[in-house]
């Protein structure tokens, strides 16, 4: 692939080179000149910059590259009877950078449903009001800094969430954990990428956005608190994410990540079906298209289940 963009970028710049060379045309009446010069269409836009000590001119990391980190761990409850997820956060992040933080800033891209939402004015399809939720409850949120617990002072606007810090957050290294408990409403068909509908065999959850996640800080624009505005992709800092999902007995969930707990939410056949899968490169299922609606698919028949996954 480099060799492919090196000879491309040869043949750009060579009719780059060979056009500016060239005058305007007249036309075949000779009296209107064209305004196209392909020297200005086609100009390079990269590599405007000699690098510095953080990128080099390509783009790749320089010698005091840094980039800050984000963990989680989480816990979700599922509630399908009032279409409620409840939400326990705990966010461990290092700033690697050399700065030091007066505030933090997440994204709460549940707020994204809200009926005075940003999005809901951007993309032209607000829905009835009946559609909206009331995005994130924010029950409690702690921050924990330099040995010391207390409860975070923070504002809410749009899909974004400030936590203003009693003290700076150190550079080069400095840590600080979030603890934030939440709940929601999840959203119905309007909810995209995150919603309920209903089937043959019970109602089918789909969980996206489900927790505040950080904004990116760098070295290009410091945070990152573009808002959610329900379609798009994300720019999120790297880290790790255990997290549990506690739900109704009869309900199946797939989720990212490794299970860490298959003998608490597998029946014993499936438990040797998963492990038979763990020393195999071939596809085995855990639970087959049959069993989905047979009860004795299930290691109880009444009450909750908690699976962890990291």
């Amino acid at each position: 692939m480099k060799l492919k963009f090196t000879l491309l970028g040869v043949a750009l710049f060579s009719t780059i080179a060979t056009q500016a060379q060239r005058k305007p045309r007249n036309t075949s009446n000779d009296t209107i000149a064209s305004n196209y010069y392909p020297s200005s269409l086609f100009a390079p836009g990269f590599y405007t910059e000699k690098g510095n000590e953080v990128h080099s001119p390509t783009g790749d990391p320089g010698p005091k590259y840094w980039q800050n980190r984000a963990d989680y761990k989480l816990k979700a409850n599922i509630d399908t009877v009032s279409k409620t997820l409840t939400g326990d956060a705990t966010i461990t992040y290092t700033n690697n950078s050399p700065d030091a933080l007066q505030f933090l800033w997440l994204q709460l891209d549940q707020n994204t449903y809200k009926k005075n939402a940003r999005s809901n004015f951007v993309t032209g399809n607000q829905p009835a009001a009946a559609a909206h939720t009331s995005g994130y409850q924010v029950e409690s949120v702690l921050i924990t800094l330099n040995g010391k617990t207390e409860k975070a002072y923070y504002v809410i606007t749009d899909s974004r969430m400030q936590i203003r810090l009693p003290g700076a957050l150190a550079a080069k290294g400095g840590k600080i954990t979030l603890s934030i408990k939440y709940h929601y409403t999840i959203p119905g068909a309007f909810g995209g990428r995150t919603d309920y509908c209903d089937t043959k065999n019970g109602k089918i959850y789909e969980i996206a956005q489900w927790f505040p996640r950080m904004c990116v800080y760098d070295d290009t624009r410091g945070w990152d608190t573009l808002p959610f505005l329900g379609s798009g992709e994300f720019y999120c800092e790297y880290g790790d994410i255990d997290y549990s999902v506690t739900v109704p007995w009869d309900m199946i969930v797939a989720g990212s990540g490794e299970l860490v707990n298959p003998a608490e939410v597998l029946t014993v056949t499936q438990l040797t079906r998963y492990n038979l899968a763990h020393n195999s490169d071939k596809t085995i299922m855990i639970r087959s298209a049959e069993e989905v609606t047979q009860a004795s698919s299930r290691p109880v028949n009444k009450g909750t289940l908690t699976g962890t996954l990291k």
